[in-house]
């Protein structure tokens, strides 16, 4: 049976060859010292999702106004219904 040591200079040796070390920097973190385990959460923010909402809020929704509207949103279910598909094997992509 192995021995696995169990104190900080090991789990920093893992984190240091952690291949997705750096994945951390994708998401917002405002407290970096906290560990955060819950299992039904939606998880930490991903920081791609602020520029689409800042985007969906500035300038689909404050620059076009309704014009918006007919520039992929109404197709929206439809174009994504396709993918959902295609996952299913239910037919292929166009």
């Amino acid at each position: 049976m192995m021995t696995v040591p169990l104190d900080r200079s090991y789990a920093d040796q893992l984190d240091a060859a952690d291949d997705l070390a750096g994945m951390q920097q994708a998401f917002v973190n405002l407290e970096p010292d906290m560990i955060y385990l819950d299992g039904n959460s939606l998880g930490r923010l991903p920081r791609t999702a602020v520029d689409l909402a800042d985007d969906l809020v500035r300038r689909q929704w404050g620059g076009r106004l309704i014009r918006g509207w007919n520039e992929g949103w109404f197709d929206l279910p439809e174009r994504i219904g396709a993918k959902i598909a295609v996952w299913l094997g239910l037919h292929q992509m166009r």
